[in-house]
């Protein structure tokens, strides 16, 4: 999973006088960080980083509630929360391609895909452990929980939703093109919308070790053979509760016999599914 923002506010064009307002307040409070009583996030300092005159802004917020919505609903709107990235689905088509000998048993095949989908989710939880764009969505979280009712808490609220949503559907689509590739499928008890609860639940049990990684040192890793895998590997908490979860979900489809030629299909489909994740990015 990657994040995404668009450029710096502070580097954009300003369109007007509010624009330039609100731009430098995100960019203060990006460099930062949100706090869940917003108190970093100031219209005298963003006024005085901005240029424009105290009473500009103020006709144009009579009220800071006004100005915090702007702001909040433009970092929300700003990072857009991405699918596994080229890297990631690269290390298991390596994998695929490094020990092709090993594919032609169901044992060889399970190593391959622990020790890929074990790679991928180490890489993946780095990415977002220091992203903060990421620790700023977590953040906000916190902040529209801890916020008042009324029209500020319910638009930030709105805005969060609707970037989980989209987040959940571009990794579902992701998750949709795994099984090609693993030569793995759903669960039998899981229907048409197994791959969305799929994202969902990997994305809300990444988004916590995320959060729990910000105020707990990192356990030391365990080396184990994990999952049916022959390889002795290190596994991380965040690696083996994640890879733990995307099992759970699949198992080994027995139509699939491995071959040199299931095998190239697997490598050729590994190329599908990034440019899949590649397409959502854009």
């Amino acid at each position: 999973m990657q994040t995404r923002t668009v450029p710096d506010e502070r580097q954009r064009p300003p369109t007007d006088a509010a624009e330039r307002v609100v731009a430098a307040a995100v960019g203060l409070a990006r460099e930062r960080g949100l706090t869940v009583g917003l108190d970093r996030i100031s219209l005298e300092e963003a006024i005085a980083a901005s240029g424009v005159s105290r009473a500009t802004a103020y006709r144009r917020w009579p009220s800071k509630t006004d100005f915090l919505r702007q702001v909040l609903l433009r970092i929300v709107q700003a990072a857009r929360l991405e699918p596994e990235s080229d890297e990631d689905i690269a290390a298991i088509r390596g994998l695929v391609t490094e020990h092709r000998d090993r594919l032609a048993t169901p044992e060889g095949w399970r190593t391959v895909v622990v020790e890929g989908l074990r790679i991928s989710t180490d890489s993946d939880f780095r990415r977002l452990a220091t992203s903060p764009v990421w620790r700023d969505h977590l953040a906000l979280r916190a902040t529209c929980a801890s916020l008042p009712a009324g029209d500020l808490r319910d638009a930030v609220a709105a805005e969060l939703a609707a970037a989980e949503r989209a987040f959940t559907e571009r990794r579902a689509a992701v998750y949709g093109a795994l099984p090609r590739m693993l030569g793995y499928r759903l669960v039998p008890w899981l229907g048409d919308d197994g791959f969305t609860l799929m994202a969902e639940t990997t994305g809300a049990l990444m988004a916590g070790l995320v959060g729990r990684a910000a105020i707990l040192p990192p356990r030391a890793p365990t080396t184990m053979r994990a999952f049916g895998s022959a390889v002795a590997s290190s596994w991380t908490t965040e690696s083996y509760s994640v890879v733990a979860t995307i099992l759970a979900f699949l198992e080994p489809d027995p139509a699939v016999s491995w071959g040199p030629e299931r095998v190239d299909a697997a490598i050729a489909a590994s190329y599908e599914l990034e440019r899949t994740a590649r397409s959502l990015r854009r």
